[in-house]
């Protein structure tokens, strides 16, 4: 079984509704796709953090599609880790849990 490696490639603060975060880009060998990191504050300044594992989800993410609640999940969980000060929303790009946009529209 080949080595799985994760790679940070690229980082940049990025203003939101909810206050300035930190985007950082991960590139992995496992599936060759590009997953993203939301944070704020010093993740290692507590023992424990407000993480929330999202998986990508054009329509409700971007489009506002009322079909799901997964953009208001994101927004929340936005808003949670501002609040708090410190925490990360990893977005895994596998749209659709997965199956893909196309499947998904099917």
């Amino acid at each position: 079984m080949p080595k799985l490696s994760v790679t940070r490639e690229a980082s940049a603060s990025i203003p939101t509704e909810h206050g300035t975060f930190q985007l950082t880009y991960f590139s992995n060998s496992a599936d060759q796709k590009e997953h993203l990191a939301f944070t704020m504050g010093d993740l290692a300044s507590q023992d424990a953090v407000l993480v929330r594992v999202h998986s990508e989800c054009f329509t409700g993410d971007v489009m506002g599609s009322r079909r799901c609640d997964c953009g208001e999940q994101l927004d929340q969980a936005l808003a949670m880790v501002a609040q708090a000060g410190v925490g990360a929303v990893l977005y895994l790009r596998q749209e659709g849990r997965g199956i893909g946009l196309l499947e998904k529209m099917k």
